[in-house]
């Protein structure tokens, strides 16, 4: 089994914002979009910041290096993880991306109107909710092997759908049209790993 830390270029001592920055920096050199070399890279990558990132997983990680608990059950077929995890996630991947333009056209009709921007702050709780669904699905199960091209490009989707609707909600607060801006690129980058990770499963034999 690959060394997280390793695949960081981190040591276990390191904090949370050292392993983040690690993967920030390593990220850059190794992007698809700019290596094209980088594809196997950043999946360890992807898979090594997904534990050390987050504080419960990086404990139970360290407890299973010092094996004073047992392995983890071996990731599911990959058929039954594309049904169970990748299509309820894709739906509400794609739910939340069909919905914002209808959304924000109904919101630029009068931004600074009380009513259609309550209606509009209601609107991205859902997503929130829906985007949180999401994620506690894609944690849910260990992504095959043979699928790991499709679970690195939804990861990559579902951060920059929270990066998105985290920007949108600070438009909310701010009517600031940076945010807006910066939401759109995000959304747009969403879209094109949700196209990724479904080439990725046309190459596996899953479409």
């Amino acid at each position: 089994m690959s060394d997280h830390y390793q695949t960081l270029g981190v040591r276990p001592s390191a904090t949370h914002a050292q392993v983040k920055a690690a993967y920030r920096r390593l990220v850059k050199l190794c992007h698809p979009d700019t290596n094209p070399q980088g594809h196997e890279r950043m999946i360890a990558l992807n898979l090594a910041y997904e534990v050390l990132g987050d504080p419960a997983q990086r404990r139970t990680y360290d407890q299973q290096k010092t094996g004073t608990l047992p392995s983890p059950p071996p990731s599911p077929p990959p058929q039954l993880w594309w049904q169970e995890v990748f299509q309820p996630v894709d739906q509400r991947v794609r739910r939340i991306l069909v919905t914002r333009r209808q959304q924000l056209d109904r919101l630029a009709a009068d931004p600074f109107d009380d009513e259609c921007m309550a209606a509009f702050s209601q609107y991205l709780g859902a997503c929130r909710r829906t985007l949180q669904q999401a994620e506690t699905l894609f944690r849910s199960q260990a992504s095959p092997p043979a699928l790991a091209g499709v679970a690195s490009g939804l990861y990559h989707c579902l951060n920059h759908l929270q990066d998105a609707l985290e920007d949108l909600h600070w438009f909310t607060q701010s009517y600031s049209e940076q945010y807006l801006q910066t939401s759109e690129a995000l959304f747009r980058r969403a879209g094109e790993q949700r196209q990724r990770a479904w080439q990725a499963a046309r190459w596996a034999g899953f479409s």
